[in-house]
């Protein structure tokens, strides 16, 4: 991979230690500039960040600063330093899931560079927070960015959308990485010994925004009606040492009537299309979203997506994402998951490049980011 003289660095924030969808994002924005002149260096008060290997080969740079939430003042020491060393960085790129980014923006505005945010959720659990700082979010905002126009409005409001332009960034994905392919399919199965079972996967940050236990209650109700059904349960995240706790008692109450477990946790993983292959139906009963990459990921390996209405319409590209209210009760998620049995599963990686959202196609919008940045 080979890339051109740089003429700009743009300093990047918003990438954490897990690989989920503002990661994913900007990886691929990082993929498809590399014929810009612009390079993106990465900021995070992790102390460690996804795709850090990826981020370096790119020619990225990556800083460490200590987390807000613990050591502010040395958080704010530590952005201040980081720009007053690098003058080249005449802009900063906050990617946010809450108006509580807000703390580490202000020393950018202090110290004179352009604040672009952009918004990658739809709602969060930091309420208060949110709508503390949101107010003074916006004050600073130079531009104003989001992955979807409930994003948008979540973030910055109606009144800031009815008098500023905001852009909205699809969440690009290798849509060809997520082709649906029928060998691969029946080899990761066979991998996992699912051959014979009625796969439901789960792909997400183990957290509230999630709603995992809402998640686990459901599948409990398709594995009663289906003693075949498997759960692939991909991710971590602040619950999960909980939520493994509860599938272990799940499990103990199971294998006494001599079942083998019918849940796995998996972790993190690196091979999210091959699981996808494996599976049959995505569950997504989040409380809320931005716009999820991984929704789209698994519309595109011909997925079954059953879904909450909470989640934005706007990621519904093909005929197979499917809404459910989470005020219905169990047996209706259920009944929408097991009527996906046995159904024959194609690729929708065209209508996927269609709708804009393959990275390879998505040339306009990175141009308009790059114009912003």
């Amino acid at each position: 991979m080979s890339y051109g003289a740089i003429m700009k660095r743009v300093l990047v924030y918003g990438m954490t230690d897990n690989p989920g969808g503002i990661e994913s994002y900007l990886l691929t924005v990082l993929d498809r500039i590399k014929e810009q002149d612009v390079q993106l260096d990465f900021v995070t008060d992790f102390p460690t960040i996804a795709y850090e290997e990826e981020l370096k080969q790119a020619g990225s740079k990556i800083y460490y600063i200590p987390a807000k939430g613990k050591k502010l003042f040395k958080h704010w020491a530590g952005m201040k330093r980081i720009l007053k060393a690098h003058t080249e960085y005449e802009s900063v790129y906050f990617n946010l899931l809450d108006a509580g980014g807000v703390f580490t923006a202000i020393v950018a505005k202090m110290m004179k560079r352009k604040v672009v945010v952009h918004s990658h959720n739809g709602d969060t659990d930091k309420q208060r927070l949110h709508k503390i700082c949101k107010p003074f979010l916006i004050k600073i905002t130079d531009e104003y960015l989001a992955c979807s126009n409930l994003a948008a409005n979540y973030m910055f409001g109606e009144k800031v959308l009815s008098k500023k332009k905001v852009l909205i960034i699809p969440n690009a994905i290798d849509a060809k990485k997520f082709s649906y392919d029928e060998e691969k399919r029946l080899d990761v199965r066979r991998k996992l010994g699912v051959e014979d079972k009625f796969v439901v996967c789960h792909i997400g940050r183990i957290s509230r925004q999630k709603n995992p236990y809402r998640l686990l209650d459901i599948f409990e109700e398709v594995y009663k009606k289906d003693t075949s059904a498997v759960l692939l349960y991909v991710g971590d995240g602040d619950m999960s040492t909980e939520i493994h706790q509860d599938v272990e008692k799940r499990l103990d109450i199971i294998t006494k009537e001599g079942y083998e477990p019918h849940i796995r946790m998996l972790g993190v993983r690196s091979d999210i299309p091959d699981i996808m292959q494996a599976a049959d139906v995505f569950l997504l009963p989040s409380l809320y979203e931005g716009l999820p990459i991984v929704a789209i990921e698994a519309q595109t390996a011909g997925l079954p997506v059953v879904m909450s209405t909470n989640i934005t319409k706007e990621v519904a590209l093909c005929d197979k994402a499917e809404f459910v209210s989470l005020e219905e009760g169990n047996k209706v998620w259920v009944e929408k998951i097991l009527s996906h049995k046995g159904e024959i599963r194609t690729s929708k990686e065209e209508a996927i490049r269609e709708a804009g959202y393959d990275k390879n196609h998505m040339s306009k919008a990175v141009l308009k980011l790059m114009e912003v940045l």
